[in-house]
């Protein structure tokens, strides 16, 4: 499993199916749920030219990483659930469902099902989409194209008393960072910013008791997620108010909004040219911001690399044969794997161990029996924080476009 990898919609539709299987096998990919959005609402695309709707969602769909993937819980769940006292963690890892915890011969595992959201990317790529799916989309366009980002941008300034206006990028995240440190408005920020961000009207009086509660704190140290999430609005409402980022073209704030989730990754992908502007302002020194088109280059260069790969080789299984990059600095995934601190050695061909087999296939059928039990012991935060183990159920195709993932003789 490589570096944990966010993507955007616009690096996907550069790859083909064949490249986006490697990109998978590659990569562990931090799925945004908007991309999910991105994606769906493609189905009240104009002027789709030579595709249908539904084709144009089916493509994506099928080049959509389903082996190593995380697909993060969406931030305005993750700001209430801050303000409220739960602690987000912003070390590089993604924040995924909780699943079901169960006691296992004295040791807490936690099993989750497939996601709802890649049950709904397999029938996507089958172009089959409920109505509920078609009504969201078109909802979605509507809302893109009746929002007034200028308005809105400007109304932002008014109300955080901001008074400063931006040179340039840099200027207004300096402003934004500055203005949430700025004592004496601590309660108008979180006020404003619970708003801004769409959070649960009905929960807003238990947010605000809580925060009383601590002593009025200031937001950075308070609640560093939903600070960061409001640091990202501020600095692009403080943006489109210069016009340094155009107010009419509604997809820009789409394109922001991948940046509430930066904390959770270690690489992030895209094509998009406001990324590629404003996303290195946000990375931490460990993270990294590398093109789509960068990628795409080494995954051709991978590409011809596995291919020429003997037939009975290739016949083990893209899962098993391309676990790690190639051990050569000549491939950009090998050097982004070492930067991450990841291993490019090549392992050594694991044994079989029918026994060893049986033992785990039990271990998992005996997980999932448990989690299904109506009846379950309840865990404390602290049990749940770092279980013995955690189950993924996730469904892998034997045959991605042309590459064997999966041989025949594995059941």
């Amino acid at each position: 499993m490589g570096p944990l990898t966010l993507f955007d919609k616009s690096f996907l539709e550069m790859l083909s199916v064949d490249q986006a299987v490697l990109f998978d096998l590659m990569f562990s990919t931090v799925i945004s749920p908007i991309f999910y959005i991105e994606v769906l609402a493609d189905l009240e695309k104009d002027d789709p030219k030579t595709r249908t709707r539904e084709k144009v969602v089916a493509d994506v769909a099928k080049k959509t990483p389903v082996m190593h993937s995380y697909p993060n819980i969406s931030h305005v769940a993750l700001c209430l659930n801050e303000l409220l006292g739960s602690h987000i963690e912003m070390d590089g890892r993604p924040v995924i469902e909780g699943g079901i915890p169960v006691l296992h011969k004295g040791k807490i595992a936690v099993a989750n099902e497939q996601t709802p959201e890649s049950k709904a990317f397999d029938r996507w790529q089958d172009e089959n989409f409920h109505d509920v799916e078609r009504k969201f989309a078109v909802v979605w366009r509507k809302a893109l194209k009746g929002l007034d980002n200028g308005a809105l941008a400007t109304l932002t300034k008014k109300m955080l008393l901001i008074e400063d206006s931006p040179r340039n990028h840099e200027d207004a995240l300096r402003i934004a960072r500055a203005v949430l440190a700025r004592s004496g408005q601590h309660f108008l920020n979180l006020k404003l910013g619970y708003y801004f961000l769409g959070l649960d009207p009905s929960m807003w009086r238990a947010v605000e008791a809580r925060w009383k509660a601590a002593g009025h704190p200031a937001l950075p140290n308070y609640a560093p997620y939903f600070t960061h999430c409001l640091t990202v609005d501020i600095f692009f409402n403080l943006l489109m108010t210069k016009k340094i980022i155009s107010p009419d073209r509604p997809s820009n704030r789409t394109d922001v909004a991948y940046l509430y989730y930066l904390p959770f990754t270690k690489l992030f992908i895209s094509e998009d040219r406001l990324h590629r502007r404003i996303v290195p302002l946000f990375l931490r020194e460990d993270q990294k911001m590398v093109t789509g088109s960068e990628i795409k280059d080494d995954l051709i260069r991978l590409d011809e690399h596995f291919s020429a790969l003997p037939e009975e080789d290739r016949k083990q299984g893209m899962f098993r044969l391309a676990s790690t990059p190639p051990d050569d600095d000549k491939y950009l995934t090998t050097r982004l794997w070492r930067e991450c601190g990841h291993s490019t050695a090549p392992k050594p061909p694991m044994r079989k161990n029918p026994g060893l087999h049986k033992e785990i296939s039990q271990n998992l059928r005996e997980v999932v029996a448990l989690s299904w039990r109506p009846a379950r012991r309840s865990f404390s935060q602290a049990e749940l924080k770092d279980p013995d183990q955690r189950m993924i159920r996730r469904m892998i195709p034997r045959q991605w476009g042309k590459w064997t993932v999966i041989p025949d003789d594995v059941k």
